[in-house]
């Protein structure tokens, strides 16, 4: 049997922090499931790419310093 053929997706915004709990720690400071899609892991979350913007000003208000990289453009 072969394996899968893997899926690509475009224009997606990914959460990416260093472990579980930092991402935990941050969800009980800021609610974002507003802004997630999908769970990719226990570190990386998938962000309407169209909100972002929103959830990076959010993040920053709480003190919250994200680092944003755009790929590809």
């Amino acid at each position: 049997m072969s394996e899968p053929a893997p899926l690509v997706h475009k224009n997606v915004a990914v959460l990416r922090v260093s472990d579980a709990e930092a991402l935990r720690e941050m969800e009980l400071v800021v609610s974002i499931d507003d802004f997630v899609i999908g769970r990719i892991s226990e570190t990386e979350i998938v962000v309407d790419p169209s909100r972002v913007k929103a959830l990076v000003e959010l993040l920053e208000s709480r003190g919250i310093a994200p680092l944003v990289r755009r790929i590809g453009e």
